[in-house]
């Protein structure tokens, strides 16, 4: 009979596998796209991407084609050149590490004995410790009963309603602490994620009787107890991770980003379980969402700063995945996030979701339209932040969302509030506390409602060129139904030096035509407006004007020749 280790067979993968070697293994959800899909399809495994637990990678150029591929059900065997073997975990009878003195050197190999089916020889496994996976291997037949693929990590808004109740009540906990009072910085965040974790009409029901009986509010222990009770098998690591990154966040609402001073984090670390490395990890993470609003970045930025963000996190030792379980703090969802990177090349950063939701499915239909002859027009400018814009768009929905559901809180109040007076008389102690509750929405509309003002006036920014060109603008507004426009989006730029730094050259002073600073978001719809009219950013239109105006100037010449 089976002695039953008391935990999750993919997450004893995930603990233990580590140990069969010190490179070429990856463990999810930290396998590169590529890689994972590769080995998808040459091993020949039919479940989802996202129950894939680890992948030992035998090939000489990394691309994933061969070794080991561990799911929650399986071990599959592709040595170079061969067929795919899975092995079922409950199929195995034994398994014995085999030593061969071949001449003077000693091979390694692994025999694994299974039920009905022929034996399997696993070798050539490079660095592989055949001795480590062999005691795995066989753990995996002997100490569980349970086998069943699952997604490695799960987003919070996938989890069950008790622990996303749970993970609100901590935020709002967390926020009445220090002065207790929720102001209405705080409160939009906390509404923006509540938002976020999808909850059901019963929980914002049960959330918004909370917020208002401030009496009555859980101990974070109590809390936390009932999030790890909830939480997935293996999960609860990344949940602790993104519950402290959703914290802090609010946390900085406050004005303050000084860790040090944040009482109610320092006062319960030990429930959290959060090192400060993974704490800088997280600041960082928060930084730089909200750098992506509040800057011009280009989507190669971006994908540059996640990059530096995800190898921090892997010095770290926690996933970057586990810091944007709950989506980022800027509003996008985790599903819309994944999608948004996903078109940026980074699918596999977080393994949160497949791309074919949201901002993915927009991405794949309409940023294609922008390739081509983008760079001979000049419209690459605006495909280098097509896919950012597709972002920005994620965050205005998620915040008008919010607006949405806070008007549905208000009425709700509202009603409370009227019962209140009915029932009890003007200065009943809960009229005080649903008033306050009222007053504090109304505030956080405001906020929510400038979020998505910024977030938008970002979006509209990007439909327009950072640097205008001159000749193009003159050449799309030759005739006469555009020459006025030609003034109009002249006006919205200044002339300013910029150091331009060439391959191979020293540093050089140029002078170009910049959007002015500080524009209105009303003002950069106009100019997008005005861009849209004349064609700036239109293959054809500037195909067209380009070879008008050559043909123009080619005719002028000839005048000149023959005059």
């Amino acid at each position: 009979m089976k002695a039953i280790i008391m935990t999750n067979i993919n997450v004893f993968l995930r603990d233990n596998l580590l140990a069969i070697a010190e490179k070429n293994l990856s463990i999810a959800p930290q396998i590169e796209e590529k890689k994972l899909n590769n080995a998808i399809k040459s091993f020949n495994y039919s479940g989802s991407s996202s129950n894939v637990v680890a992948l030992y990678d035998t090939t000489m150029l990394g691309s994933g084609k061969d070794g080991l591929l561990f799911t929650g059900k399986q071990v599959i065997y592709r040595a170079a050149f061969s067929d795919p073997i899975s092995i079922d975990f409950d199929s195995i009878l034994n398994v014995e590490c085999v030593e061969t003195l071949m001449g003077s050197k000693l091979e390694h190999s692994i025999e694994v004995t299974r039920k009905d089916k022929p034996s399997v020889i696993l070798k050539n496994l490079g660095g592989c410790n055949y001795k480590k996976l062999a005691e795995i291997l066989q753990k995996t037949s002997q100490d569980f009963e349970d086998y069943k693929e699952e997604k490695q990590l799960v987003p919070i808004d996938e989890m069950s309603e008790a622990l996303k109740e749970a993970y609100i009540k901590a935020i709002i906990s967390m926020a009445y602490d220090n002065d207790n009072h929720i102001d209405d910085k705080e409160f939009a965040e906390i509404l923006l994620l509540m938002t976020r974790l999808v909850l059901s009409p019963e929980s914002r029901l049960h959330l918004r009787t909370y917020m208002a009986s401030t009496d009555q509010l859980t101990t974070l222990e109590t809390l936390v107890e009932i999030i790890d009770k909830e939480c997935p098998d293996g999960q609860i690591k990344s949940v602790h991770i993104s519950l402290v990154k959703d914290m802090i966040n609010i946390y900085f609402c406050t004005d303050s980003t000084d860790i040090s001073k944040f009482v109610f984090l320092q006062k319960h670390r030990h429930l959290l379980n959060v090192t400060d490395k993974e704490i800088d990890l997280i600041k960082d993470t928060i930084t730089n969402d909200h750098n992506m609003l509040k800057e011009d970045y280009s989507d190669d930025q971006i994908i540059s700063a996640l990059k530096e963000l995800s190898a921090k996190a892997a010095a770290v030792g926690t996933p970057l995945a586990a810091v944007y379980l709950s989506g980022s703090v800027v509003g996008m969802s985790a599903a819309g996030l994944t999608s948004g990177l996903a078109t940026m090349g980074l699918g596999g950063m977080l393994g949160l979701s497949s791309m074919a939701s949201g901002i993915g499915v927009a991405v794949l239909l309409g940023v294609g339209a922008y390739t081509g002859m983008r760079k001979l027009t000049g419209a690459d400018e605006l495909t280098r932040s097509k896919r950012r814009e597709l972002m920005l768009n994620e965050v205005i929905k998620q915040t008008q969302a919010t607006i949405s559901l806070l008007i549905q809180d208000v009425n709700f109040v509202i009603v409370k509030l009227n019962e209140c007076i009915l029932t009890h008389g003007t200065q009943d102690v809960r009229i005080k506390q649903l008033t306050a509750l009222l007053t504090q929405m109304t505030s956080a509309g405001t906020v929510l409602t400038q979020k998505s003002d910024v977030a938008q006036g970002s979006a509209t920014k990007l439909q327009c060129a950072q640097f205008l060109d001159e000749n193009k603008l003159k050449a799309l507004t030759k005739e006469p139904t555009k020459q006025e426009l030609e003034g109009v989006i002249r006006g919205f730029y200044e002339l300013r030096t910029f150091k331009e730094v060439k391959e191979g050259q020293s540093p050089q002073q140029v002078n170009k035509l910049a959007l002015r600073r500080e524009l209105t978001v009303a003002q950069y719809e106009s100019l997008a407006k005005a861009f849209e009219a004349i064609g700036y950013f239109n293959v054809s239109d500037v195909l067209k004007s380009t070879a008008v105006d050559a043909a123009s100037k080619a005719k002028d010449k000839l005048a000149g020749f023959f005059s």
